[in-house]
């Protein structure tokens, strides 16, 4: 009987205790609203026009201003009696850093002197709250020198802001801003840079202050949203070389390479020394530079990207190439020989999936002394002998076009 007492006790006692929970609750939340409404009629007396209020508990609720210039900092503000409370002003502008532990501490500028403002304790709404005012003051920074971009692609490096990233889609302008008493806001043409994005891996990687890095990001949708911009651009403006797979900005002569989906990779050919290609990726070597740009692929990709580096190659050479009357023979899928009737010459071509490695020579057809079929082993080649003794072997895939090599010079000697 008695652990029956005592079992219904502490549900009773159990039931008392979340009553008044909920009960300090419903007061705590009416009380909250009623000092944001009550506090919104004080503040038009001190021609404060608040756009979002926040409530951080009873002794102190700030606010930010329309047009995000000022920050409101009201204490002991009780609605019972709403003409008299503490209040003072602190200009977004001159806001130049966060720090976030167990409460936040604003550091601002005021007549020329560093102030600093703590808040205490904090919870979720507020740390959001505060950094989207230094947020918002910081673009309008960045937005006040480049007065000609409309940047709304913005995200910060960290709660703190940091770094502030904004991005420009209509031009592709990508300005970065490191605040702090040293500020400095700068940008760059992010098609006109190396850049990688991808949001599989939430890796984000481009130039600031002249140097390859990887940008942290806080807003957890800039990436996407900064992907699907860039990569939609690229399909408007850029050549196709295979659909969502590689894009060609020849003026600039840039490549682009995405899978369409996560992963995006700019690589400017004039920056590059060699390229490299593995079971499982691309890798780019930069000139001059102790770096490699690696692009992770599958063979159809690598495939596709070697036939448009090979095309790419051929086109250095043969700007006026006849492809009715001249000959293009693939000894190997990156080597080329190349009957150049309209110019009474032929071209040897070799590594043509490369960039600095890829090579080629052109021997007069009167320079030609002998042509002559061979295989050595398992290797079929074409062994060419110049008029000055010189010997060239072109190495051939198969014995066939070893064979027709040989037929189409012999016809040419006559």
């Amino acid at each position: 009987m008695n652990i029956v007492f005592l079992f219904l006790l502490i549900i009773l006692i159990a039931a008392i205790t979340t009553t008044l929970a909920i009960l300090i609750v419903k007061i705590e939340k009416d009380n909250k609203e009623k000092t944001k409404i009550s506090l919104l009629e004080a503040l038009e007396s001190k021609d404060f026009w608040a756009s979002e209020i926040v409530y951080v508990n009873k002794f102190l609720s700030i606010a930010t201003n329309k047009n995000n210039t000022k920050l409101a900092i009201v204490k002991n503000f009780n609605p019972n009696n709403p003409t008299s409370f503490e209040y003072f002003e602190i200009a977004t502008a001159f806001i130049e850093k966060l720090e976030k532990n167990v409460g936040i501490k604003i550091s601002y500028r005021k007549k020329g002197e560093i102030e600093n403002f703590n808040i205490y304790p904090v919870n979720n709404e507020v740390k959001n709250f505060i950094h989207k005012v230094f947020l918002n003051a910081s673009l309008k920074k960045i937005e006040t020198k480049y007065p000609q971009n409309k940047f709304f692609i913005v995200s910060t490096s960290d709660w703190e802001c940091s770094y502030v990233w904004a991005y420009s889609p209509n031009n592709g302008d990508f300005a970065y801003f490191k605040t702090g008493e040293k500020s400095t806001i700068m940008k760059i043409n992010l098609k006109k840079e190396h850049f990688t994005i991808d949001t599989k891996f939430k890796y984000f990687e481009a130039p600031i202050f002249g140097i390859q890095q990887q940008l942290m990001t806080y807003q957890k949708d800039f990436m996407l949203t900064l992907f699907d911009y860039v990569l939609d651009d690229i399909k408007t403006r850029f050549n196709k070389i295979s659909d969502n797979a590689i894009y060609f900005d020849s003026f600039n002569n840039i490549i682009y390479l995405t899978n369409g989906t996560n992963s995006l990779q700019s690589v400017i050919l004039n920056k590059i020394d060699e390229i490299y290609y593995q079971d499982n990726k691309i890798s780019f070597t930069l000139a001059n530079e102790d770096k490699t740009i690696n692009y992770i692929a599958n063979s159809q990709f690598i495939l596709k990207f070697q036939d448009f580096m090979t095309n790419y190659n051929l086109k250095k050479i043969a700007q006026n190439f006849d492809h009715k009357s001249d000959k293009l023979i693939n000894a190997t899928p990156f080597t080329k020989f190349i009957i150049d009737f309209s110019r009474d010459r032929i071209i040897y071509c070799a590594n043509l999936h490369k960039l600095n490695n890829f090579s080629f020579m052109t021997i007069s057809f009167a320079d030609i002394f002998n042509i002559r079929a061979e295989k050595s082993g398992q290797k079929n080649f074409v062994r060419l002998t110049t008029r000055n003794k010189e010997i060239i072997d072109v190495t051939c895939e198969k014995r066939e076009v070893a064979q027709y090599i040989e037929a189409q010079i012999v016809k040419i000697l006559g």
